[in-house]
């Protein structure tokens, strides 16, 4: 019997914990996109180019 209750004690807090993780990752998720759209305002995302001296890519002007 005191197995069945460590059992079910356990499944709560799991589920607890789901949930509360679930609750965060979606709070950062919001304040992510937030900061991305504001970001941006609107303006279509800048091409990439290659640098060929570097490799690196930059923003194309």
């Amino acid at each position: 019997m005191v197995n069945a209750f460590g059992i079910a004690a356990l499944a709560l807090g799991g589920y607890a914990l789901v949930r509360a993780v679930r609750r965060e990752m979606t709070r950062v998720e919001r304040k992510v996109s937030e900061a991305a759209r504001k970001d941006t305002d609107g303006a279509p995302p800048k091409a990439l180019v290659r640098d060929p001296e570097t490799g690196r890519y930059r923003p194309e002007e």
